[in-house]
């Protein structure tokens, strides 16, 4: 697995682990997605599942070297950003490069994996909209998609 990744990567991968599962395993699709998401990964609740069935061990749990092989398969198909501006620019036709915050709080409590109304106040605040209610999607694109300990 070490020649998949360089020796920093397996250090942070571990670290990340090892925080969010002292006892050495993931016992839900729920905690591996903890973990993935907090290290700038963001598999959907289906992929979350898959992996979690195909990586478990036989006591259902995953542990640390199943994890790589999770996260080496998701970077092999995961093209977040990207997809992420495409499906903005369908609705910025004039390619502006912003959103109407109104807009932006439909698409993201009413399509895909629903956001919750709190999730969606949490990200507009954390983006300082301005007096327009204008949000620019590549602001906000770096926000999702960042590890969650470089946001602060």
């Amino acid at each position: 697995m070490s020649k998949n990744f360089s020796e920093e990567e397996i250090d942070n991968f571990r670290q990340c682990f090892q925080l969010f599962a002292p006892q050495g395993y993931v016992d839900t699709p729920d905690k591996l997605c903890f973990i993935m998401r907090s290290l700038s990964m963001a598999p959907t609740i289906a992929e979350l599942k898959r992996y979690f069935t195909k990586y478990k061990k036989d006591a259902g749990v995953v542990e640390f070297d199943d994890f790589l092989k999770i996260v080496l398969e998701h970077r092999s198909t995961e093209n977040t950003p990207n997809e992420i501006m495409a499906a903005f620019q369908l609705y910025d036709t004039q390619r502006h490069g912003y959103i109407d915050a109104k807009q932006l709080r439909y698409l993201l409590t009413n399509t895909g994996e629903k956001l919750t109304d709190k999730d969606v106040d949490l990200i507009l605040r954390e983006l300082n909209i301005g007096s327009d209610g204008r949000v620019n999607y590549e602001n906000l694109i770096h926000m999702l998609t960042q590890p969650l300990n470089s946001r602060r």
